[in-house]
């Protein structure tokens, strides 16, 4: 974990100006995010965009859970020379936001996926929605609120849970045309 700390401490070490905009891009795995997102999908998708609210609701009630079992410390509770950017409070371990950007990335894919057929438009989705990760993970640990393990988990448990949250959608919307083709 001191080399967790120590990262962070290099990230704050950057300038008020880098504090600032990754505040600014914290807010893309925040409620903000996740209404644009979900705007995007009920227009191509209203039935998907059930999924990601089912998900996103799971997600954050096991978020709270797990955060509550863990109960690790935030960066700057244990460091004082940390500093909490994000004015955060409570557990650090899974990130909340690094687990909203996994449920966003994976469901942003799957419906690009499910538009286009070209591989550039594909590739460059996987590419945009990893470069989204890895800016929201970077956020938190600037901001100071959480070490990079935390961010990992909450992105595995993100992208996790949304891969669930589309297998089911999927088995349901097949049984549902199945037994809507049958009357």
């Amino acid at each position: 974990m001191r080399f967790e700390a120590e990262f962070i401490l290099f990230l704050q070490g950057a300038g008020e100006g880098w504090i600032t905009f990754f505040k600014l891009i914290t807010l893309l795995a925040s409620w903000l995010g996740l209404f644009v997102v979900f705007v995007a999908i009920f227009v191509k998708n209203k039935k998907l965009s059930l999924a990601y609210v089912a998900t996103f609701v799971t997600a954050l009630i096991l978020n709270i859970v797990l955060k509550q079992l863990i109960a690790r410390p935030r960066p700057f509770d244990s460091y004082d020379a940390i500093i909490n950017f994000g004015n955060e409070k409570g557990f650090s371990m899974p990130s909340s936001h690094a687990l909203c950007a996994g449920v966003i990335s994976v469901f942003v894919c799957y419906l690009v996926f499910n538009l286009y057929k070209s591989k550039l438009t594909r590739t460059l989705s996987i590419l945009c929605m990893l470069l989204y990760f890895a800016m929201i993970a970077l956020s938190r640990m600037i901001l100071g609120v959480h070490y990079l393990t935390d961010v990992i988990a909450g992105g595995v448990l993100g992208a996790l849970l949304a891969a669930i949250g589309i297998i089911l959608y999927n088995v349901i919307n097949k049984r549902l045309e199945k037994r809507n083709g049958k009357n």
